[in-house]
C-alpha cells in the first residue's frame, strides 16, 4: 500500500511539473520509481509521457515549427532504433547499469547549460540522443531541451512535444516489435493514468506559483543520487 502511494505521489508530482516547466516526468519518476515498481520502466513510462505529450502538443499546438520539428524526428528515429538494438541484448543486471549511466548523462547535460543554436546538424545529434535516452529510459528530454531553452516557453513545449509524441509512439512499437514491451505495459500505463490526469491538473493552479530555477535543482538532485544508486547499488 506503501509503495502504491509512493508511485502514484511520484507521478503526480512529475506529471504536473512536466506541465510546468516542460521537464520532469522522465527524469525525476524514471530512476525513482524503478527501485519502487520496476516494471514501470521503460514501457509504461514511454506510454505516459506519450499521453502527456499528446496533450501538450494540442494545447502549444499553434507554436510548433513544422520544419525544426521534422529535422527532429528524423533524428529521434534513428536513436529509436539503435536503442531498440542495445535493448535486445542487454540482461536485468547490464540494463540497470546503463539506465544509471543514462540518467547520469541526462542530468550532466541538463547541469551543462551549454546553448548550441538551433541548426539542421545541431536538431539532428540532440534529436538523435533524446531519441536514445527516451527509449532506454524514459528519460531523453535533455539533449532537445538544451537546443531549445532559449526560445519561448510556448515554443519550447510545443516543439518538445510534438517530438516526443512521435518519439515515444515510436519507441514503444519498436520496444513491442523486439518483445522489450507487451500489452503488460499498457495494462500499467492505465494503471498509472489517474495519476499523470491529476497531475496535469494540478500544473493549472499552480502554474504562476513555482519557483522554476529550484524545482530544477532538486529535479536534477534527485535524478542524479537514484542513477548512482542504479550504478553502485545491486536489486
Amino acid at each position: 500500500m506503501t509503495d502504491f502511494v509512493l508511485v502514484y505521489l511520484i507521478l503526480i508530482i512529475g506529471a504536473c511539473l512536466q506541465s510546468v516547466i516542460g521537464f520532469g516526468l522522465g527524469m525525476l519518476c524514471v530512476p525513482v520509481l524503478y527501485w519502487l515498481m520496476p516494471e514501470l520502466v521503460p514501457g509504461p513510462m514511454i506510454l505516459n509521457a506519450l499521453f502527456l505529450t499528446s496533450v501538450l502538443m494540442i494545447k502549444h499546438r499553434g507554436a510548433i515549427d513544422m520544419k525544426q520539428t521534422g529535422i527532429s524526428i528524423i533524428g529521434g528515429a534513428v536513436g529509436v532504433i539503435l536503442a531498440a538494438v542495445v535493448m535486445w541484448y542487454v540482461n536485468a543486471k547490464q540494463y540497470q547499469l546503463l539506465l544509471g549511466v543514462s540518467i547520469l548523462i541526462v542530468v550532466a547535460l541538463s547541469i551543462i547549460g551549454m546553448k548550441p543554436k538551433i541548426s539542421t546538424i545541431t536538431s539532428l545529434l540532440a534529436s538523435m540522443s533524446s531519441g536514445f535516452l527516451g527509449t532506454t529510459t524514459s528519460a531523453g528530454g535533455a539533449p532537445m531541451g538544451l537546443l531549445y531553452q532559449a526560445e519561448d516557453k510556448d515554443k519550447i513545449k510545443a516543439n518538445l512535444s510534438a517530438f516526443f509524441v512521435f518519439i515515444n509512439l515510436f519507441g514503444i512499437i519498436v520496444l513491442m516489435l523486439t518483445g522489450s514491451a507487451d500489452m503488460g505495459d499498457v495494462k500499467l500505463f492505465f494503471f498509472c493514468l489517474p495519476a499523470i490526469l491529476i497531475g496535469w491538473g494540478l500544473s493549472f493552479v499552480i502554474n504562476n506559483n513555482l519557483n522554476e530555477k529550484a524545482i530544477r535543482g532538486i529535479i536534477l538532485l534527485v535524478a542524479g543520487l537514484s542513477g548512482l544508486a542504479l550504478i553502485f547499488i545491486h536489486r
